[in-house]
């Protein structure tokens, strides 16, 4: 990623989606230079996908609420409010949700969102008389971008069609909320790792964090990973090179590596952030408090200790946190 975005969640195309449902386009291949596209889907109970598979692009998704069943190959998991699955590229899957759902959605390398669009229906244009999502639509978009339909949607206790799977060098995983590592953040907050790189091959690394109004990052700099963070709930003012982008929830912000960057939260928030290629957890890890650990004499997530953490780890913090109407200083942009 070369160039740095932020949107607003008023920004972001709408599509009618299965069921009734509505795909959010958050983030697509012009914005992240190709390497991610991600999306948030409301989708009622009942609704499902055909089973299929992606031949070009890894998938995962965040159940934020609600709950789905997922078939990945030959297994069967059911996913409630909090878990996370990872459905590599060449792997046959497909999912009926269960209660009513909110799901944020990624993709990588980018390409899922020309599917979405092919299928889905734009709510900014007017809908075409008797318009719906068929198979004959979701087959035509599918064979334009690399997608494999292989059956109707699954019944509960259905199984997906055997021996369907593709190339792929990547493995399944799915967890739920209460498998999440999960360790004690800057200003009191938690930092959740749904996704390192060990579950994803090295592709990326998936954080969910809660932070309370006021807490703020020194400002730093990754190396060697992108960030992209989605402001679930809460607000908050981020920072990244020359721009200052104030966030409410449901945007979304992209830091590309080398730029310096920061940010301070404005109202009680819950973000979730991807890095790309994974690795990032290393960090998280050095600098955070596992709370399944006893807790050491005084030891508080502190700018201090980040910043000990970050000479560790590959990171590197360049100043203090900034206020409100700051910007970050020409001197730390080598302007």
């Amino acid at each position: 990623m070369a160039i740095s975005y932020a949107a607003e969640a008023a920004d972001h195309q709408q599509l009618e989606w299965l069921g009734g449902g509505v795909m959010h386009v958050l983030l697509d291949g012009e914005h992240t230079g190709g390497q991610f596209a991600m999306f948030r889907s409301s989708a009622p109970t009942g609704a499902a996908s055909p089973a299929h598979v992606h031949t070009r692009e890894d998938e995962i998704v965040v159940m934020l609420s609600g709950s789905a069943v997922f078939w990945v190959g030959e297994q069967r998991f059911e996913v409630g409010e909090g878990g996370v699955a990872f459905l590599p590229r060449g792997v046959r899957h497909a999912y009926r949700i269960t209660s009513d759902a909110d799901m944020l959605v990624l993709s990588t390398p980018s390409g899922l969102e020309d599917f979405f669009r092919g299928a889905g229906h734009d709510l900014k244009t007017p809908k075409p008389e008797g318009w719906q999502i068929t198979p004959e639509t979701m087959g035509k978009a599918a064979a334009a971008n690399g997608q494999i339909i292989l059956g109707p949607p699954l019944a509960l206790d259905g199984v997906l069609p055997a021996n369907a799977d593709v190339d792929s060098d990547g493995v399944p995983y799915v967890a739920q909320a209460s498998e999440h590592e999960t360790l004690a953040w800057l200003g009191g907050g938690m930092m959740r790792i749904l996704l390192d790189k060990d579950h994803t091959g090295g592709r990326l690394s998936l954080f969910r964090s809660s932070a309370s109004a006021g807490s703020a990052s020194p400002v730093y700099v990754h190396s060697m990973e992108d960030e992209i963070i989605v402001m679930l709930s809460g607000s908050g003012i981020y920072w990244v090179g020359e721009h200052r982008y104030e966030l409410s929830a449901g945007g979304v912000v992209v830091a590309p590596r080398g730029v310096p960057m920061a940010y301070r939260i404005t109202s009680d928030a819950e973000t979730l952030a991807v890095a790309t290629p994974g690795g990032l957890e290393t960090f998280v890890r050095t600098a955070g408090r596992d709370v399944r650990q006893p807790r050491p004499d005084s030891r508080e997530v502190s700018h201090t200790v980040l910043a000990e953490a970050s000479e560790k780890t590959g990171q590197t913090v360049l100043g203090a946190p900034l206020e409100a109407d700051d910007m970050i200083p020409g001197a730390l942009l080598g302007l």
